[in-house]
C-alpha cells in the first residue's frame, strides 16, 4: 500500500478499525491512523500487532513514539529501548530514544543515543541537529554549535538547523549572526513562521524596526491570531511613533484572549507612557482582576499613584510586591522614593519606622551594583542633613570639578569634538521634543544614546567610564558599601540622572 492508499484508508475507516484477527496491512493502517492524528485508534492495533509479534521492532519504535506524543515517557522509552535492542544499529531508533529521553529531561541520556546514532551514521544531519539542541537545553552551547554547524556541512539547506543555530545566537547577542541564520531557513522555506517571528525579534534588537515590522507583518499573514508576534510588533509600532497602531496591536491581543493578564499590562503601560493615566489604571487594574498577584500590574500602578501624588496608596501597592518578592531590589528602591516624598509632607513624624532610607539599603544588600538604590539613598542622606554620608556615595560637583576633558582620542581638539557631539546628540531621535514613542527595550531615553556605536559616543562612554572608574576607586578605603569594593565594567550612565538633576546639571 503506497502513501496514498493508506491515507485513503485512514480516510475512510476513520470510525473503524480492523477486528481482533489482523489482516497482513495491519501495520499500514496503524501508520495511516498515527499520520493523520488518530493516536488512540493506531495504539490499539500497534498493542495488537505486539501480542502476537513481541519481538518486532518497528512497531516498538512506533508505539514507543506514539506514547511519546501522548505524553508518557516512560512507556516510550521502555518500549524504543526494546527496539534498540533488537536492531543496535538502527540509528532511526537511537535518535526516536534520545528524542523521548529529552521529552523526559533526561538529558545525559539523550546525548548519549544521539552520539550512538552519529556513530553509526556519521553523515545524519538530524542526528547532529538533535545533538546539538540536547548540548543546548544541558548549557553546553560551543559543543552544540559546533554540532548544529556539523549538521550544516551536511546539509547546508535544513531550515531547522539555520533556525536553532539563529536562536542560539541571538540568545547569545550576536544578533548579525542570527539574523543571517533565519533569512536562510526563510529561503528554504518561505512561510517558514517561527523563522520569520524571531527574524522579527533580531531585527528589533538591533534596533532595525523598520526590517523588524516587515518580519513581524509576514508572520502574522501566516498566523493572524499569533497573540505573542501581536504583542511584539506592537512594540516596534511604539518605538517608531505609531502609538495609534501600538495600541491596536495590543488590544488585539486582548480581544483574542480577554483573561490575559499581560495584555492588559502592557496596553496599561502603553497609556501611561502617553499621560494617559485614568485609562491605564483600568488596564492595571483589570490584570490585577484576571491575577491579583501580578507584580508587575501593582508596579505599573503604583508608578501612576506616584505620579498622581497619591504616595499612600503607592506604598501600599510596594510593600504588597515585596511580601510577595522579598528579594526586589527594584521595589525596596521605589518604596523607598515614596516614603521619600511622603517624608517631606507633615506626617513624616507618622512614618518614620518605614524611613526611606532603611529602603534603599535593603534595596543595596540585595544587589550590591544597584546604582538607582545608591543615587536615591544618598538624595535621602542629604534630606535629613547627613551630608558627609552622602558623600561617601557620590559627590558630584567634585567629580565634574576633577575631571575635565582636556582632549578626546580621535579628534584633533575638544572643540571638533564637542561640535560633532552636539551635531549627534541634537539629532539623536530621544532627544526631539514631544517625540511620540519611547524606547521600551532599552530603558531611559538619557541611558539609549549610550547604547551606540556611533564613534563620537563611544569616545564619550570611554572617557566617562575611565573617570568613573578612577573616581569611584578612591572611594574604597573610605566607603563601606560593596558596589565601591567590587566595581563593574561598565555603567549605565541614566541611573546617576537623578543625582545630576538634583544637584542642577542638565542629564541630558
Amino acid at each position: 500500500m503506497n502513501r496514498e492508499q493508506r491515507r485513503k484508508a485512514a480516510k475512510n475507516n476513520s470510525q473503524k478499525l480492523p477486528n481482533n484477527n489482523l489482516p497482513e496491512n495491519a501495520l499500514s493502517y496503524a501508520l495511516s491512523f498515527h499520520k493523520g492524528g488518530q493516536l488512540q485508534e493506531a495504539k490499539v492495533i500497534y498493542e495488537k500487532i505486539i501480542q502476537s509479534e513481541p519481538n518486532n521492532s518497528q512497531v516498538l519504535n512506533y508505539l514507543g513514539v506514539l506514547k511519546a506524543q501522548m505524553g508518557d515517557n516512560n512507556s516510550a522509552i521502555s518500549l524504543i529501548n526494546k527496539a534498540v535492542n533488537l536492531e543496535p544499529n538502527n540509528f532511526g531508533y537511537l535518535n526516536n530514544l534520545g528524542n523521548t529521553y529529552r521529552a523526559a529531561q533526561q538529558l545525559d541520556n539523550a546525548i548519549d543515543s544521539y552520539q550512538r546514532a552519529i556513530k553509526l551514521n556519521q553523515k545524519s544531519a538530524d542526528s547532529h541537529l538533535n545533538l546539538g539542541i540536547a548540548l543546548t537545553e544541558k548549557g553546553i552551547i560551543e559543543e552544540a554549535i559546533a554540532s548544529l554547524e556539523k549538521a550544516l556541512s551536511i546539509n547546508p539547506n535544513h531550515p531547522r538547523v539555520n533556525m536553532t543555530l539563529g536562536d542560539i545566537f541571538q540568545t547569545q547577542g550576536k544578533l548579525d549572526k542570527a539574523i543571517s541564520s533565519y533569512i536562510k531557513a526563510i529561503s528554504i522555506v518561505p512561510n517558514n513562521f517561527d523563522a520569520l517571528s524571531s527574524l522579527g525579534m533580531a531585527f528589533y534588537r538591533r534596533g532595525n524596526l523598520k526590517e523588524s515590522q516587515k518580519a513581524y507583518q509576514q508572520a502574522l499573514e501566516i498566523n493572524p491570531h499569533s497573540t505573542e508576534c501581536l504583542t511584539n510588533i506592537a512594540a516596534t509600532f511604539y518605538e517608531q511613533g505609531r502609538v495609534d497602531v501600538a495600541e491596536a496591536c495590543y488590544q488585539a491581543v486582548i480581544d483574542l484572549i480577554p483573561t490575559s493578564t499581560d495584555a492588559h499590562i502592557n496596553l496599561g503601560f502603553l497609556l501611561n507612557q502617553q499621560e494617559k493615566h485614568g485609562e491605564a489604571i483600568e488596564y492595571y487594574k483589570a490584570a490585577l482582576e484576571q491575577d491579583k498577584n501580578s507584580i508587575n500590574a501593582m508596579a505599573g500602578l503604583a508608578e501612576i499613584l506616584g505620579k498622581k501624588s497619591e504616595w499612600e496608596e503607592a506604598v501600599k501597592l510596594y510593600q504588597k510586591i515585596i511580601k510577595l518578592n522579598s528579594n526586589s531590589a527594584d521595589a525596596y528602591s521605589q518604596l523607598g522614593i515614596a516614603l521619600r516624598e511622603i517624608d517631606k509632607s507633615e506626617e513624616a513624624i507618622r512614618l518614620t519606622p518605614r524611613s526611606a532610607n532603611a529602603q534603599f539599603e535593603k534595596a543595596i544588600n540585595i544587589n550590591h551594583r544597584y546604582i538607582k538604590a545608591y543615587a536615591h539613598l544618598g538624595l535621602a542622606l542629604q534630606d535629613v542633613g547627613k551630608k558627609s554620608e552622602a558623600e561617601l556615595i557620590f559627590d558630584c560637583s567634585e567629580l565634574v570639578a576633577k575631571y575635565q576633558f582636556t582632549d578626546v582620542e580621535g579628534w584633533q581638539d575638544l572643540a571638533t569634538y564637542n561640535n560633532d557631539l552636539k551635531n549627534y546628540i541634537y539629532q539623536h531621535p530621544t532627544l526631539l521634543k514631544n517625540r511620540p514613542g519611547k524606547p521600551i527595550n532599552r530603558g531611559s531615553q538619557t541611558y539609549e544614546i549610550f547604547t551606540d556605536n556611533n564613534p563620537v559616543m563611544a569616545a564619550l562612554s570611554k572617557k566617562i567610564n575611565s573617570s568613573l572608574h578612577d573616581y569611584f576607586s578612591s572611594f574604597t578605603d573610605k566607603s563601606n558599601y560593596q558596589f565601591f569594593h567590587n566595581l563593574p565594567s561598565d555603567w549605565k550612565l541614566s541611573g546617576w540622572a537623578v543625582v545630576l538633576e538634583s544637584e542642577g546639571f542638565q542629564n541630558s
